[in-house]
């Protein structure tokens, strides 16, 4: 399950004042410590995810739930049931998209381990299946996540530079 935007923000100042400044010695390099971290609570409540990967998740969500079910139609004992509340309203915000992401990671990790403890009781093969197709969803969302990620600065920080 991702994080939410707000508790990263809430990770990183608690970063930046707990460990990152106590331990900044220079003092120009304490003041450009204390700015980000001004600029940080001040982004926090104005900024949220971007829509359209949220969005994108929920759509590639709720196929895969409709393709488990129909692989596990009139299949005993039967999966949970799926959340109810899956409508995304006409103009959805990055607020109410994401908890419905959320809840639908839920759900996949609940169709996940029903369909490990009933192997033996599925039709051959099904729950390895059903196993595939949340992976191929993961690994599809990883993906994109990935290109959306920036490049780490790895030598920057390493050489404290």
């Amino acid at each position: 399950m991702t994080n939410s935007l707000e508790r990263i923000f809430d990770g990183v100042i608690e970063a930046l004042q707990s460990s990152v400044i106590p331990a900044i010695r220079d003092e120009s390099a304490r003041s450009q410590a204390y700015g980000a971290l001004d600029m940080l609570r001040n982004l926090k409540p104005r900024v949220e995810w971007a829509l359209g990967p949220l969005q994108d998740d929920v759509s590639q969500q709720l196929a895969l739930i409709a393709r488990i079910a129909a692989l596990t139609d009139r299949v005993a004992p039967a999966p949970p049931p799926g959340p109810a509340d899956v409508a995304l309203p006409p103009r959805p915000t990055a607020a109410e998209v994401e908890p419905m992401r959320d809840r639908l990671d839920a759900y996949l990790c609940e169709v996940l381990r029903w369909a490990d403890d009933n192997r033996s009781r599925l039709p051959a093969g099904r729950a390895e299946e059903i196993e595939a197709a949340i992976r191929d969803q993961q690994r599809a969302r990883l993906k994109r996540e990935v290109k959306l990620t920036a490049p780490p600065l790895f030598g920057e920080i390493s050489r404290g530079q």
